[in-house]
C-alpha cells in the first residue's frame, strides 16, 4: 500500500475519517458524554476509538497520545504505527495536526503500516492510501517540511525491511549488488561494485574465504555521499568523512560448520547490517546531510558446496594478517575485517560497522536492544544517544583488553572463533573486528543480531525484518557539522 501524504486547512469533500490527537484526561469538550461512556477510551498511547460521524459525514477517530507531559518523539511514533493499523479499512484520512510533531507522525505511521507481501497469491495488492494533515495557513509550510523528513526516513527503513524479507534465493550478492547500483543512480551516490576477480585482485582474503563454498559469487559494494559544498577530497564542507560498514552476508548456512534446521529459516536476514547501511545513505541527499559518508558493502552466502573453506584453513586479509578458520560460522568478522581495512584506508574520522554478528549479543540484551562497542568513548556516547532519539536503543558492552589472548593461534595470528568458551562470545567477536580498525581512528560497533528481526507487530515494528540501526544512522549524521560531536 502507498501512503500519499497532503497539507490541507480543512477536511476535503470526500474525507472518510478524522483522526483527533487526545492526550489522557483531555478528551474534547464538544464530544457528547454519550458517546464515549463504556468505552473505557481515556488517552491511553496508542489506543484508538472510532465513533460515527454526525449525519453520516466523517467518522472520527479518536488517537491517545498518553500524558501531555510524556508527549515526546516516541510516544508520537508509537501511536501513530497503532494508528496505521487501526485504520486499514480507509483510503481517504485526515490528522488534525495540532501541536504534533509531524516527522514523527509521518514515520511511525508509515512503519506501523508495513507489509510484506510480494510472495502471496490469490489476493488484490491494498489500494493507495490518502492522509490529509490539517494544519493552519501560517504552518503549512513547516508541516510540509516536517512530513518530507518524517516519509523519507521511513522509507529508508523500509528499504531496509523489503531487502531483508527478500527469501535468500532471490537476494543474491550479485542481484543485492544489482539493486544497490540502482538505487544509488536516482538517490545521488557514488556506486562501485567490486566483482570476484577485483575482490581477489584487492586480497580481499576474508571475502573470498566466506565464499568459496557458494556458486554465488561475491560482490563488494562502495557507495559514497558527497554534500553539497565538499572540498577536493570529497569530505563535506567541515572537512569531515565518515564510513559506514554493513556485513552482508546474503544467506548464511555456516559453511561447513553447518546451523541446525530450526537456525537456517531467518538466515537469509544476515544481510540486515548491509541493508540498514543502503537505507540509511539513500535519504542522505534529500535530508541535506552535511558530511560525507563512505558505505562498504562486503557481499556474499556462506554455504557448504563442494570446496569450502575447511576448519583449520588459515586466510589472509587484506592488510596481510593471518587468521585461522575455527569455526566456519564465525564468517560476518571475517567479511567486516576486510571491509574495515578498505574503509580506513579512505582516511574516515569515524567508522561504524552494523552486523548481525552473535547470538550472545542477543542472549545478554534481547530482541530490543542492539549491543555497542568500540574503542571511542565519544563516538558510542553519541551512537548510543542517536538511537535513543531514533527508537533504535542500543547498549555499551566493554572490549576488554584482558581477553584479547583468546584470539590467539598456534599457527596463524588470529582464529576466528574461540573454541571451548561460551563466555563473552560477543566481546570476543568485537576484538576481533578492532584488530583491522587503524589506530587513532574512532569506531563503533553496533551487534544487530538480536533486533533485526521482529517476531509480531509491536509499535513501530512489524513482523519480519525491522530494518534496525537505519534511523540510528540517519540520525547520527544529520547531527554531524563541523565537530562531529556536535549536535544542529
Amino acid at each position: 500500500m502507498t501512503v500519499r501524504w497532503r497539507v490541507l486547512g480543512e477536511p476535503a469533500d470526500d474525507t472518510e475519517a478524522v483522526v483527533v490527537p487526545v492526550h489522557t484526561g483531555e478528551l474534547p469538550g464538544w464530544l457528547p458524554a454519550a458517546l464515549l461512556a463504556g468505552t473505557g477510551f481515556d488517552g491511553t498511547a496508542g489506543r484508538t476509538l472510532q465513533l460515527p460521524g454526525p449525519d453520516g459525514g466523517p467518522v472520527t477517530v479518536l488517537l491517545g497520545l498518553g500524558p501531555r507531559a510524556g508527549a515526546d518523539r516516541a510516544a508520537v511514533r508509537g501511536a501513530a504505527a497503532r494508528l496505521a493499523r487501526a485504520v486499514t479499512g480507509y483510503r481517504r484520512l485526515a490528522v488534525r495536526a495540532g501541536a504534533l510533531d509531524l516527522g514523527q507522525l509521518a514515520e511511525g505511521y508509515l512503519l506501523g503500516g508495513y507489509r510484506f507481501a510480494g510472495y502471496r497469491s490469490g489476493g488484490l495488492p491494498a489500494p493507495d492510501q490518502r492522509v490529509d494533515v490539517l494544519a493552519g495557513p501560517q504552518e503549512q509550510a513547516r508541516a510540509q517540511a516536517s512530513l518530507f523528513t518524517g516519509r523519507r526516513r521511513a522509507e529508508a527503513v523500509l528499504l531496509a525491511r523489503d531487502l531483508v524479507n527478500e527469501p535468500g534465493g532471490v537476494l543474491t550478492p550479485r542481484t543485492f549488488a544489482e539493486r544497490a547500483a540502482k538505487l544509488a543512480a536516482g538517490a545521488g551516490l557514488e556506486c562501485e561494485v567490486w566483482d570476484g576477480e577485483r575482490i581477489a585482485a584487492e586480497r580481499l582474503g576474508g571475502l573470498l574465504g566466506v565464499a568459496r563454498g557458494s556458486l554465488e559469487p561475491p560482490r563488494l559494494v562502495r557507495l559514497g555521499y558527497r554534500p553539497a559544498g565538499a572540498g577536493p577530497a570529497g569530505a563535506g564542507p567541515g572537512g569531515r568523512r565518515i564510513a559506514l560498514v554493513g556485513k552482508g552476508v546474503t544467506f548464511d548456512a555456516g559453511g561447513l560448520s553447518l546451523k541446525p534446521n530450526a537456525q537456517l529459516a531467518d538466515m537469509k536476514a544476515d544481510m540486515a547490517g548491509a541493508a540498514a547501511v543502503l537505507g540509511a545513505m539513500s535519504v542522505l541527499a534529500d535530508l541535506r546531510c552535511p558530511v560525507a559518508v563512505d558505505g562498504w558493502l562486503p557481499l556474499t552466502e556462506n554455504m557448504p558446496n563442494a570446496d569450502p573453506t575447511r576448519i583449520g584453513d588459515v586466510l589472509r586479509m587484506r592488510d596481510g594478517t593471518t587468521v585461522e578458520i575455527r569455526n566456519a560460522d564465525a564468517e560476518g568478522r571475517l567479511i567486516l575485517a576486510d571491509a574495515l581495512l578498505l574503509a580506513g584506508e579512505s582516511g574516515p574520522d569515524a567508522i561504524i560497522d552494523l552486523a548481525t554478528l552473535t547470538d550472545a549479543a542477543a542472549v545478554a540484551l534481547g530482541r530490543r536492544i542492539a549491543a555497542l562497542m568500540g574503542n571511542d568513548r565519544a563516538l558510542t556516547e553519541r551512537v548510543m544517544a542517536a538511537g535513543e532519539r531514533a527508537g533504535e536503543p542500543n547498549w555499551p558492552l566493554p572490549l576488554p583488553d584482558a581477553y584479547r589472548g583468546q584470539l590467539a593461534s598456534r599457527v596463524a595470528d588470529l582464529v576466528n572463533y574461540t573454541i571451548g568458551t561460551r563466555h563473552g562470545t560477543a566481546l570476543l567477536a568485537g576484538l576481533f573486528l578492532r584488530e583491522f580498525v587503524p589506530p587513532g581512528v574512532p569506531w563503533a560497533h553496533l551487534d544487530i543480531q538480536g533486533t533485526a528481526l521482529a517476531d509480531g507487530d509491536e509499535g513501530e515494528w512489524t513482523a519480519g525484518g525491522t530494518g534496525f540501526g537505519v534511523r540510528t544512522l540517519i540520525e547520527l549524521l544529520l547531527e554531524v557539522d563541523a565537530d562531529p560531536g556536535a549536535q544542529r
